[in-house]
């Protein structure tokens, strides 16, 4: 959810921070070919009596952090048509929607419709980001569409997501991928329940919503859109969370907390009675939660407690991120504190679906609300329906083009009686409201289609948090773990 209704970028969060590693050629070259685990083991300390004279044992904080997420360029992976496999590798969605034409349905006679423009990418044109373990690998853009992984993923990922009673369910098939010494089946999500046959049609899946917290509670499995558990310390305490617009009380709370823990002795069952406690935080929250968490001024009372880069839900489970707002509007976790500008998110809640075998990566299936079809509709789509409207003539002529004053309200009396002019049938003309409700439908079908994979990793910069903090989404960010509410939960308030 965003502070402020903007369209999302498609910068840093898909591309984390590289890892420092040594500046050697021979280095370089291994790590590409094969992998972070040989060099991992290459560049671990060598034992006394194997190292050259006058070297001396690296410290613990001097050893070498590695990406366990690697990137493979596009071609530079098996995908040699095999017999049966049909169909594209990968699909890539356009970041903005188009008018086009639509395939029928309802409302009769409205061709016109919104839709992401699809466009299938073949593997050379396809780089993969791929877990340290080679049991999985996702299209390496900003949106992609599906990912691939070997057969035990998908099993225990299905396990964990039926033992949550999510809505989905991982499914494979079409292509396969040969990774490393893995082959790699393409896999995509379908829905198991609450699913009607007009949802399932179309190019993708509809996911039943589309705004992030209502996407992600169906799939870890919570009755209600916009109610999750926070889960503290690995499972040893939790609270409700149940956000407004921009923000959580509870949330809030807990951010609280963890700034006033300069002696680091908060342990989880504190830090679940200051969130479910009644007191107000003290004044300027995100500035005092920013800078008590910079540079890992917390980092003893986060791992603890098990949040921001500590936070690590598996298949069923999910994330949540939330901004702590600072008075002056900035990001005071960076030094110097940044100006993130309008397009600050209030939170953003993201489900896990399935994690690599050796469970260093977890891949998400997220969404967020797509405000800019309702941006379309007022401007692009309404003026094309207009034009053909009034191409009609006849009491077409007297239907009004959009003004600047127009409200939400006329703005839909005005699609009402464009859409009711456009539609032949008599007994759908007579209800007015019906063209305009039955378009929002498919625009609200549409934008359940638009979800997406992202996967995180345990290496420097990998995790959700430090992956959506560096993305300038968020001000003074704290990421947790959440679950379906168990049903002893306290009351919402």
């Amino acid at each position: 959810m965003r502070i402020q209704l903007h369209r999302q970028a498609e910068r840093s969060q898909d591309t984390p921070r590289a890892a420092p590693v040594r500046q050697n050629a021979a280095l370089a070259e291994l790590h590409r070919t094969v992998g972070n685990a040989a060099l991992s083991r290459l560049l671990a300390p060598a034992p006394p009596g194997e190292r050259e004279p006058g070297e001396r044992q690296p410290s613990e904080r001097e050893s070498v952090p590695l990406q366990r997420i690697a990137t493979h360029e596009g071609g530079s992976y098996d995908a040699e048509d095999r017999p049966g496999e049909r169909g594209p590798f990968f699909v890539a969605q356009g970041p903005e929607p188009k008018v086009a034409m639509g395939g029928g349905g309802e409302p009769r006679d409205i061709r016109e419709r919104l839709r992401y423009e699809l466009a299938e990418v073949g593997p050379a044109d396809a780089p993969l980001r791929v877990a340290d373990d080679g049991t999985l690998a996702v299209h390496g853009v900003a949106e992609p569409k599906e990912f691939y992984a070997v057969q035990a993923v998908v099993d225990s990922a299905n396990e964990a997501l039926r033992a949550a009673n999510s809505t989905v369910e991982l499914v494979t098939g079409g292509r396969s991928i040969g990774v490393g010494g893995h082959r790699l089946l393409r896999v995509q999500p379908s829905v198991v329940r609450d699913a009607t046959a007009q949802s399932q049609l179309g190019p993708f899946v509809s996911l039943l919503r589309s705004t992030c917290i209502s996407m992600a509670c169906s799939l870890i499995g919570s009755e209600h859109a916009k109610r999750a558990q926070a889960v503290l310390g690995g499972g040893d305490g939790n609270f409700l969370l149940t956000p407004n617009s921009d923000s959580d009380t509870r949330a809030n709370r807990l951010a609280d907390a963890v700034a006033r823990d300069t002696t680091s002795t908060l342990g989880v069952d504190g830090a679940v009675a200051a969130a479910d406690g009644a007191h107000a935080p003290a004044p300027d929250l995100g500035r005092r939660y920013g800078e008590a968490t910079r540079d890992g001024g917390r980092d003893a009372t986060e791992e603890r407690l098990g949040i921001n880069k500590y936070a690590a839900p598996g298949p069923g489970d999910g994330f949540a991120i939330f901004s702590m707002l600072a008075q002056d509007g900035l990001d005071h976790s960076v030094s110097p504190a940044a100006e993130r500008g309008e397009d600050v998110w209030g939170y953003h809640f993201a489900a896990v679906v399935a994690r690599s075998l050796d469970g260093t990566c977890q891949v998400t299936l997220e969404n967020y609300a797509r405000n800019e079809f309702d941006a379309k509709a007022r401007s692009e789509l309404y003026e094309v329906l207009l034009q053909r409207a009034n191409a009609s003539r006849g009491w077409f002529a007297q239907l009004k083009p959009l003004l600047e004053s127009d409200d939400q309200q006329a703005f839909k009396a005005k699609f009402d009686e464009v859409l009711a002019a456009l539609v032949s049938d008599p007994e759908v003309k007579k209800k007015r409201g019906m063209p305009r409700l039955q378009l929002q439908q498919d625009f609200e079908d549409h934008t359940c289609r638009s979800w997406f994979f992202r996967v995180y990793g345990g290496g420097p910069g990998e995790s959700f948090h430090e992956q959506q903090a560096a993305s300038g989404y968020f001000n003074n960010p704290m990421t947790l773990r959440v679950a379906r509410p168990q049903q002893t939960s306290n009351s919402v308030t």
